[in-house]
């Protein structure tokens, strides 16, 4: 019988040495599954985080990207904008550079006309063709009269009164020699208004 005490014990302590075997080994498996689950979730925590730090920092450099796009297009379209300013400005000044400078021949040419008609009339007095003379003066002293108010509707206001001078100096009682100062003071106005305008 000691032999079946000796065979059952050694049967019960094979058993007993496999279950407790069997028990640490199935604790070490699980604790090596749930070692390796923890790893892969640490793992997948970690490609979450850097992809999430990866997709933030692309966001923020396609906004800094957009905002320097935006910016860009804004100078862009201020400089567009400053050119056109400055090219209607200066063809602005250009077109009513030319229409002072119409206006003022006109008004030159009927001056001439009226002093000259003057000079012929006041050299005929006492003759027949005083008369014919002093109403060519005073047809010619009309188209200053009109010609003048050209020049004050285009300006500035020291060539309107260099004008206005120049025509004083056109009338029958005025002394001759009134006309070349006033002549010669309206074309230097005239000059200036038309070299800084």
């Amino acid at each position: 019988m000691t032999a079946w005490i000796a065979a059952g014990s050694a049967v019960a302590g094979a058993l007993a040495g496999g279950a407790v075997t069997g028990w640490f080994t199935l604790a070490a498996a699980r604790k090596q599954a749930q070692g390796t689950v923890d790893a892969a979730a640490r793992q997948a925590d970690a490609a979450w985080a850097a992809g999430q730090r990866q997709a933030d920092a692309a966001w923020e450099a396609g906004r800094r990207q957009a905002d320097a796009a935006w910016e860009a297009g804004r100078l862009q379209a201020d400089a567009q904008l400053d050119v056109a300013r400055q090219t209607l400005t200066a063809q602005h000044l250009a077109a009513q550079r030319e229409v002072r400078r119409a206006a003022y021949a006109a008004f030159l040419t009927a001056t001439n006309t009226a002093h000259q008609h003057r000079r012929e009339w006041q050299q005929a007095l006492g003759t027949p063709e005083a008369a014919s003379r002093r109403d060519r003066y005073q047809t010619a002293r009309l188209a200053v009269t009109e010609a003048l108010t050209l020049v004050r509707l285009e300006g500035p206001d020291p060539v309107v009164l260099a004008a206005e001078t120049l025509e004083r100096s056109l009338d029958a009682n005025a002394p001759q020699d009134h006309y070349q100062p006033a002549h010669i003071a309206f074309l230097d106005a005239a000059r200036t208004a038309l070299t800084t305008a």
